[in-house]
This record gives structure tokens, C-alpha cells and sequence, in this order.
């Protein structure tokens, strides 16, 4: 797997921040999901540390986009709308829900 391979999912799911429709693959949400958790905790870990507070933007860098991942993961793996507000709840308990299922189909229009 190339390096693009990677970077184009943490590309593209930040540039998607506030687009809460459309689709996400199964690999990309696995590889924007697991970048956010390491760069976060690494945050934490050096910056946060010593303040023993969080800023609001690396918050904010963290949580939008994170939601926006998920809800089209949601769309993709075929749940409820209403499968969001458990992703609000607790993110963390819903990944293997939507990181393991495959892609629903589509219905054909008509």
C-alpha cells in the first residue's frame, strides 16, 4: 500500500468536514478514524499535558470531522439516519458497527 494510499482518506475526510451526506468507504473511515485517535492522542500527550486543558480548534479538528466520517459511514453501511445520535453518544462503541459491515447497494431508481 502506497503512502497516497493513506494520506487521501485523511485528505479527503478533512476536506469533507461539514458534508454529513454521501457515502465513505469501509477502508477510508478505518484509516481517517485511526489517524484522528493517534494525532489526538499525541496532542494530548505533548501539548495538553502540561496545561492539563484542550484547546478548542484541535478540538473542534478532532470532533467535526470524526462526526462527519461517521455519518457517511452510516449512509454507506446502509443504518438508520437516526444511528447518529448514537455516534454523538459514544463514537467509540459504534466503530465496529460501522467498521466491519460491507457497503450496502444501492436500490435502483425507478
Amino acid at each position: 500500500m502506497a503512502l497516497t494510499d493513506l494520506l487521501n482518506p485523511i485528505k479527503h475526510g478533512f476536506l469533507r468536514t461539514f458534508n454529513y451526506s454521501g457515502r465513505e468507504a469501509r477502508a477510508s473511515y478505518l484509516v481517517f478514524v485511526i489517524f484522528q485517535v493517534v494525532w489526538f492522542c499525541l496532542y494530548l500527550k505533548g501539548f495538553a499535558a502540561g496545561d492539563d486543558e484542550i484547546g478548542f480548534i484541535p478540538l473542534l479538528l478532532f470532533v467535526l470531522p470524526t462526526l462527519a466520517c461517521g455519518s457517511r459511514r452510516i449512509n454507506d453501511a446502509g443504518y438508520s439516519r437516526g444511528v447518529v445520535l448514537l455516534l454523538l453518544v459514544a463514537p467509540y462503541l459504534l466503530f465496529p458497527f460501522l467498521a466491519f459491515p460491507a457497503s450496502a447497494k444501492e436500490k435502483p431508481a425507478g
